[in-house]
C-alpha cells in the first residue's frame, strides 16, 4: 500500500459534526466537520491511553476523546486536558496526525502521507460531466455506492482495465463467442495510464434494449487510470450519442480488502425511475468480477513480472503495476508487517506536520519497504 497518494475516505454528504470512524490503509481514521463545514482527517488513536476518537464528539471544532475528554483541533493539536485545568501549559508531544483533505465529485479525499503541499499530486480532473450537474445541467444521471473485494487493490485494479476478463465474466457485455481483442496504444504520462478499444456489440438485456440494440458501430471503450489518486474513469459509447460512464476511487482498507467507492453516469434513460435498474447493472458488474478476483493465487502481486505469464493484450494493467513498483523503489510502500505487533505498539502513516517538527511525536511512524525485487520488474 503507498502512502503519499490521494484516498477517497467517504461520502462527502456523510461526513458531519459528529466524528466517522474510516479504516484506510490498515489505519483507524476518523474524520468530523467543523462549526464553518471545513472537513479534518485525523488519526483515530488518542496519544494518552488509546482511545478511539471517532467514538467521542465535536465540541468548540476539535474531537473530543471519549476517554478522558483531551480535545484535538482539525491541525491534530490537542486544545484541552480537562484534568490539568484550563490554565494548564499541553505538552508539545500532545498531538496526533492530521492529513490534508479535499472534496471532489462528492467524495472526501484524503492525502494520507507527509510531502509537503507543493510536492503532493493534484486531484483527478476527469469527470467534467459530473461537475456540470453540480450546475446545474440534466444531461446526464447519476447513481452511486461502494463495493468492498476480498482482494489487493492493485489486483482489483488491474481487474477494472483489464481488456480480456469482460468476455468471460460479465453477463451484460461479456461475448465469450469472440474474445479477440485487436491491439491497442496506451497514453502515459506522470498521473495516467488510458487506452481505447472496440468490441462487437453484444445484446442488452431488460430496459436497455428497448434504445440499444445490435444494429450499432463496434462499441468503443476508453478506459484511465489515475495514478497519484488511485482510481477509473471508463467509458462505454453504446449507440451514439447514447454512452455512459463509471468512475471508481480504489481504497485499499488493508493489504487484502479494497473498497470501491463508484459513481455512474448515462445520459440515456435520464429520468428517476431508471435509477434503481442502474444501480443494480453496476452492482451485478462488481459482483461478478468478485467471484473471480476474491480468489486469486497469490493474493498480493508476485514480485516480477515474470511470475506470471502477460500478454501484449494486458500491458494496460501491465504499466500500472510497473509504476506500483517504481513507487515501492521511492520509498513509498508501507510495510505493515515491520510494525511489531500492533496488540502493544500503534504505528501511523507519517502526515505533513512531521517534516516541520520531526520529534514531538508519541506514536512511531509505519516503516516503508525495502523492496526485494529483481531489476526485471521495473524495467
Amino acid at each position: 500500500m503507498l502512502m503519499n497518494c490521494w484516498y477517497v475516505a467517504a461520502d462527502a454528504a456523510d461526513v458531519t459534526s459528529d466524528p466517522k470512524g474510516v479504516h484506510m490503509l490498515g489505519q483507524d481514521l476518523v474524520v468530523f466537520r467543523d462549526s464553518s463545514g471545513t472537513a479534518h482527517c485525523l488519526s483515530d488513536v488518542c496519544v494518552h491511553r488509546g482511545g478511539s476518537l471517532c467514538r467521542g464528539k465535536v465540541v468548540d471544532d476539535s474531537v473530543q476523546c471519549p476517554y478522558h475528554g483531551w480535545r484535538f483541533n482539525g491541525d491534530g493539536d490537542c486544545v484541552e486536558i480537562p484534568s490539568l485545568g484550563p490554565d494548564a501549559t499541553i505538552p508539545k508531544r500532545a498531538r496526533v496526525d492530521s492529513y490534508p483533505v479535499a472534496e471532489k465529485y462528492g467524495w472526501l479525499w484524503v492525502f494520507l502521507g507527509d510531502a509537503p503541499e507543493a510536492e503532493r499530486p493534484p486531484l483527478p480532473d476527469y469527470f467534467p460531466e459530473y461537475e456540470a450537474m453540480e450546475q446545474g445541467s440534466d444531461e446526464w444521471k447519476f447513481v452511486r455506492g461502494t463495493f468492498t473485494f476480498e482482494a489487493n487493490w492493485v489486483r482489483a485494479i488491474e481487474n477494472g482495465v483489464d481488456h480480456t476478463h469482460a468476455f468471460y465474466v460479465h453477463t451484460d457485455f461479456g461475448n465469450p463467442g469472440k474474445p479477440t481483442v485487436d491491439d491497442y496504444d496506451l497514453d502515459i504520462n506522470e498521473s495516467k495510464i488510458e487506452s481505447i478499444t472496440y468490441a462487437k456489440p453484444v445484446s442488452k438485456r431488460g430496459v436497455w434494449a428497448e434504445k440499444i440494440d445490435e444494429d450499432r458501430p463496434d462499441v468503443k471503450t476508453m478506459v484511465r487510470i489515475y495514478k497519484p489518486a488511485p482510481s477509473i474513469r471508463i467509458e462505454m459509447h453504446l449507440k451514439p450519442p447514447m454512452w455512459q460512464m463509471i468512475v471508481s476511487g480504489y481504497t485499499p482498507i488493508d493489504e487484502h480488502r479494497t473498497k470501491v467507492w463508484w459513481c455512474h453516469g448515462r445520459n440515456f434513460f435520464t429520468d428517476d425511475k431508471y435509477d434503481a435498474d442502474s444501480h443494480k447493472r453496476v452492482l451485478l458488474v462488481f459482483q461478478e468480477d468478485a467471484k473471480v478476483i476474491d480468489f486469486i493465487q497469490p493474493a498480493m502481486v508476485p514480485p516480477t513480472l515474470s511470475d506470471e505469464l502477460a500478454l501484449e493484450n494486458d500491458k494496460h494493467g501491465i504499466e500500472f503495476r510497473k509504476w506500483v513498483k517504481e513507487q515501492e523503489l521511492a520509498g513509498r510502500a508501507l510495510d505493515i508487517h515491520a510494525q511489531g505487533d500492533v496488540d502493544e505498539m500503534v504505528k501511523v502513516i507519517p502526515s505533513p506536520a512531521r517534516g516541520k517538527d520531526p520529534k514531538n511525536w508519541v506514536l512511531d511512524t509505519i516503516p516503508v519497504k525495502q523492496p526485494k525485487i529483481r531489476q526485471e520488474a521495473a524495467e
